[in-house]
């Protein structure tokens, strides 16, 4: 496995899905972990290409409001009775809360397997290759438990944050606000663009090279209610954030 992640950034770059995992890894049998928008979405197109390429893959569809240690113990029951090894993979397919879900399983199901993000949403892109943890809330701990990621290789399809809501626009710069990035930062000026410029196209490499090596996770949180938490995902789960 690699110590850096290889980083596809192209247009309709799901396409290449095939081609991408078998660059990085041998025939093995893959796991797609995913929820399930982002399955129907893109799901049948990503089994197309990896299935031309002779992988064996297997899907594990989500559908839970939020992903806990619980959901961990439940994804390595289904790997496990795929006969999954170390030898194997897993394909995370989502927004950040699956990703970070999937780099945690992938990181600590036996010892560590082969790992590839498809970030779904333009927060989890910006972010996700850029983490060297991953973390997932232990409610009965009260806590993110946190784990070293063993990520083998990113893809960015820039078609699927070519139309991106102020919501989350604003969210992306909060957070990078409380990383400390100046306001003339290129990272936070191609974001203005892209709230600013109808259609405007990110530029990804020069957004990530901005970005600091390792983006921090936070250590503790304070659990009130699972929608509290949720609507407090991009401080919850990169900042140290007690939620009130």
């Amino acid at each position: 496995m690699n110590t850096v992640p290889k980083i596809m950034i192209q247009s309709d770059g799901l396409k290449a899905i095939g081609s991408y995992a078998a660059s990085l890894w041998k025939k093995k049998k893959i796991v797609l972990i995913s929820d399930k928008e982002s399955f129907d979405t893109y799901g049948t197109q990503i089994l197309q290409y990896l299935t031309i390429f002779d992988f064996e893959v297997h899907s594990l569809i989500l559908n839970e409001v939020l992903y806990t240690t619980n959901t961990a113990n439940l994804v390595y029951s289904f790997l496990t009775n795929q006969k999954m090894t170390k030898a194997d993979g897993i394909i995370g397919l989502g927004n950040e809360a699956v990703c970070q879900l999937s780099g945690y399983v992938s990181a600590t199901y036996h010892g560590g397997v082969s790992l590839i993000q498809i970030p779904t949403t333009l927060f989890s892109q910006l972010t996700i290759a850029k983490q060297k943890q991953a973390c997932l809330l232990n409610v009965a701990a009260r806590h993110l438990q946190l784990v070293t990621t063993q990520l083998d290789g990113v893809i960015i399809d820039t078609n699927i944050s070519a139309i991106v809501s102020q919501e989350e626009l604003i969210s992306i710069q909060t957070f990078l606000l409380n990383l400390g990035l100046s306001q003339d930062s290129k990272c936070r000026c191609e974001l203005r663009k892209k709230a600013r410029i109808y259609d405007h196209q990110l530029n990804y490499k020069e957004i990530l090279d901005s970005l600091p090596s390792n983006l921090p996770i936070g250590k503790k949180m304070c659990l009130r209610s699972e929608k509290q938490v949720i609507n407090s995902r991009a401080l919850s789960l990169f900042k140290s954030h007690s939620i009130s």
